[in-house]
């Protein structure tokens, strides 16, 4: 999973409290933390400058990247991590 983001985002908060509650209901996956205001991150600065919290998911490296962004919530963690498990079951 990787959370893009940039400080002073009162979305980007909630949205890694949404992260954090969902771990404790899902199984393990590894969280990636990109500021887009780093000059390294131009290219998603480029993408979602406008649109951040945005959370990308992604079951396996050659597998479809499930997305949800702005207002996110617990239970939107929960579904996107769920539903992207399912299908590849």
């Amino acid at each position: 999973m990787t959370i893009y983001s940039r400080p002073q985002c009162g979305l980007c908060d909630e949205a890694k409290q949404s992260i954090s509650k969902a771990t404790k209901k899902l199984p393990s996956f590894d969280l990636l933390q990109v500021d887009i205001l780093l000059p390294e991150n131009k290219e998603w600065f480029d993408k979602y400058a406008f649109d951040v919290p945005v959370i990308h998911f992604q079951t396996a490296e050659n597998s479809p990247v499930h997305k949800i962004m702005h207002h996110i919530h617990e239970k939107d963690v929960v579904q996107l991590v769920e539903s992207s498990l399912n299908e590849t079951s």
